[in-house]
Parts: C-alpha cells; sequence; structure tokens
C-alpha cells in the first residue's frame, strides 16, 4: 500500500495513507507483526479506508544504548497510535469522530491500549486473530525473545529463509502464497538478493527487534486491572479456524472478557492467522456487515 503521508511521534516517522476527510465512518487499520499495512490493500482498497504502517527503520549506526535503537513495543505502539488520531483529529474527544478500527494480530492489543490507557475512543473495534492474552508467542517468538542476539548474527540467506517459514505458517492455503502474497510480505524484512548488505543487516536488525521488544507487561497492566471489561465500543472478533499462532482458547478468553461488549465471534473454516488473504472474500462480508450495523 502506498503510504505517502508522514507524521512525527516520539522517535518515529509513522507513514500512513489517508483516502478522504477524516470523519464519522472512517475506518482505521491496525496490522501486527511482522505484518504490513499490504495484508489490509483488498479490503481497504473497497473501503477507501485509512491505513497505517511501514514505519522507518533505524540503523545499527543510531543505535543509542542497549542492543536495539528505537522502541517497538506494545506499550510504544499503543502511544504512536493515539499520537496519530490525535493528530487525524479522529480520536473521539471534544466532539471529534471515532473512527470504527480493525485490528490484527498483535495489533489488538496495540488497539486495547489506544482506547483504555490513552482514552480515544473508538465508534467499534473489530479484531482478527488477535494476540491478546497471555502467555504471548509461539516456540519461535519466545526463542527469538530469549536470544535476540543469536538471530541477529544468522547469515542473511538463513534469516530470509526463516521470515518466509513465519509467513507460510501463517496462512493456511498455500496458493494464496505462490500468488504473490509471500514475496510482498517478505519484502518488508528481507533485502533483494542485488541490495546492499547493509540495508538487509538493518532489515534483520529490524524484525529481531520488533519480536524481541514485545513485552508480556504491556498485555498484564491490562489484564491484571481487568480493563478488558472496561471496553467502551461494541466488538466484533473473527479468528480463522486453522490458525496455528492463536489457539481458539485465547480467542474464547478474549471473549469472556469482552463481556457484553462483544457483539459477534465469528470462525472462518479454512483459514489460518492470515485470515483475510486465506478467505478474503468472507472477511469482508463480515467487515461489511459489522460496518453496516453501525449506521
Amino acid at each position: 500500500m502506498e503510504l505517502s503521508s508522514t507524521f512525527q511521534s516520539h522517535e518515529w516517522t509513522i507513514k500512513y495513507a489517508l483516502q478522504g476527510t477524516p470523519r464519522a465512518g472512517t475506518v482505521v487499520f491496525v496490522h501486527g507483526t511482522p505484518w504490513s499495512s499490504d495484508v489490509f490493500i483488498p479490503i481497504a482498497k473497497a473501503l477507501l479506508a485509512k491505513g497505517y504502517g511501514h514505519s522507518q527503520t533505524l540503523s545499527e549506526e543510531s543505535q543509542q544504548s542497549g542492543l536495539f535503537a528505537g522502541d517497538t513495543s506494545v506499550k510504544a505502539q499503543g502511544a504512536v497510535l493515539a499520537h496519530l488520531l490525535q493528530h487525524l483529529k479522529l480520536d473521539g474527544q471534544d466532539g471529534r469522530p471515532a473512527p470504527a478500527v480493525i485490528a490484527h494480530d498483535i495489533a489488538g492489543t496495540i488497539a486495547l491500549r489506544t482506547h483504555l490507557i490513552h482514552n480515544c475512543e473508538f465508534s467499534s473495534l473489530l479484531m482478527m486473530d488477535t494476540n491478546t492474552v497471555l502467555p504471548w508467542g509461539d516456540g519461535f517468538y519466545k526463542l527469538v525473545r530469549s536470544k535476540p542476539d543469536t538471530f541477529l548474527e544468522l547469515p542473511q540467506g538463513i534469516f530470509g529463509a526463516m521470515v518466509r517459514a513465519a509467513i507460510q505458517s501463517a496462512c493456511h492455503n498455500p496458493k494464496v502464497l505462490s500468488s504473490g502474497w509471500e514475496d510482498a510480505l517478505a519484502r518488508s524484512w528481507v533485502a533483494d538478493a542485488g541490495e546492499a548488505s547493509s540495508k538487509g543487516q538493518n532489515m534483520q536488525r529490524s524484525f529481531v527487534r520488533q519480536i524481541a521488544q514485545a513485552n508480556d507487561a504491556d498485555v498484564a497492566e491490562m489484564l491484571d486491572a481487568d480493563m478488558y471489561s472496561q471496553v467502551r465500543c461494541d466488538v466484533k472478533i473473527v479468528w480463522g479456524e486453522e490458525d496455528k499462532w492463536i489457539p481458539r482458547e485465547k480467542m474464547d478468553s478474549l471473549a469472556k472478557m469482552l463481556g457484553d461488549r462483544l457483539k459477534d465471534f465469528v470462525v472462518v473454516p479454512e483459514a489460518g492467522h492470515l485470515v483475510m488473504l486465506d478467505q478474503p472474500e468472507r472477511v469482508a462480508v463480515e467487515i461489511f456487515d459489522w460496518l453496516r450495523s453501525e449506521v
């Protein structure tokens, strides 16, 4: 997705796209990790909505302290999203419009922090295969978090194969990835063969950083205070039945904590973690039905 607008927040340059003027009825898409706004292209084009993502990378030379430069934690991303919505006057405060938000993967936690901690109002929230319940991550993610320096040292060819394997595990239908989606999703993290090795190293560092900085405390802060029961908008959950990243019991746990705010829980068959790519038509129907119910 072409993200032509930029916005400075904290130490980051945030890139985003805005179709039309922010107003009531605006839909905000928030993607997770290691994905990009590309996963929402078909739906966003259909809705003429706004995307968020593809922020800049910070080179190793810009590192100030610790293993990584820049904070990509969920806590930081929630603050940045709130800042962006305030900048666009889409935070629902003082008579400003409140957007409908579509969140996938770890963006579920980012959206909830934006809403519950930073007090941005949403007209409604649709959560697709979201990572909002502890413990976080599968064996691969736990290993990256425990030994990030090891993954930084991987040769770029092996690292690229690892990224592609992670992408493959998120999609139920291999034909989807062979149609070009695997290359599109790997492009944010894996340099092309002819590109400078330094660029590849920075992309590798960015990928590992996103996982290494995922902190359970950013979720525990909300869980310990029973914040999910305090959501102030209606919520719809969409979950791919073949999701190998987020098991059904975690989505059921989220649904229970949302209480009466949960208005619909849809299980999409023949779909994995990237439910919007495995079953784009079904997901589009669910999103249009959800948005129509707001009118």
